[in-house]
């Protein structure tokens, strides 16, 4: 089974993540010009560097016998802080997978909007696709919603960031036919080991 990374190309043949407001204000932190606090409660919960233990392939789970891939997430802000970038290496026996997420405030809207690339794939970096993304974030849990056609059939890709705690969380991906049973195909968990340089 491929990898979360690879699989996150091959199926939107492109990986852009759009983000919707809605992060509660018991995680807000300082305001950024121009943007909501629910920006900066996003930032303040995922920024820094994270260790990460990633279960992969059909029915992925971290109760199974499989030795996980060990990789590395970092999530910081740009210049003014008004973007807040992820960059994800894993290494798994497939081979190195790299990931770079940015996310920002799109006034015009009034979401967070976000464009995600990585090395597989001949659409790593389609700006098309995100109009099929949608992010919510309850407080809990950070879900992400991705529609695209797969031949005939369109089919969804689901993701979660739950389990936030300040220095762990555990990330899930999904995937199956829109309307019908996903099936998970990796779950990672993350350790905060570090702060981010900005």
């Amino acid at each position: 089974m491929r990898t979360h990374t690879i699989l996150r190309s091959s199926i939107l043949s492109a990986l852009l993540v759009c983000l919707l407001p809605g992060l509660p204000a018991a995680f807000a932190g300082e305001t950024s010009p121009g943007a909501p606090a629910s920006f900066d409660s996003l930032v303040k919960t995922l920024k820094g560097k994270w260790a990460t233990l990633v279960y992969q392939g059909e029915g992925a789970d971290t109760n199974s016998q499989a030795s996980p891939d060990h990789g590395e997430q970092i999530w910081r802000t740009g210049a003014g802080g008004r973007i807040l970038m992820e960059e994800e290496h894993v290494a798994s026996s497939h081979g190195d997978q790299y990931v770079l997420a940015l996310h920002w405030w799109d006034s015009s809207t009034n979401t967070l909007k976000g464009m995600l690339c990585n090395n597989s794939g001949t659409g790593a970096c389609n700006v098309d696709s995100f109009y099929r993304s949608n992010l919510s974030w309850d407080g809990k849990r950070l879900t992400i919603d991705l529609v695209f056609p797969q031949g005939s059939r369109m089919m969804l890709w689901h993701e979660e960031f739950a389990d936030f705690t300040r220095d762990a969380f555990t990330q899930t991906g999904a995937i199956g036919a829109v309307g019908g049973p996903l099936k998970r195909v990796v779950t990672i968990r993350a350790k905060r080991v570090g702060d981010a340089v900005n």
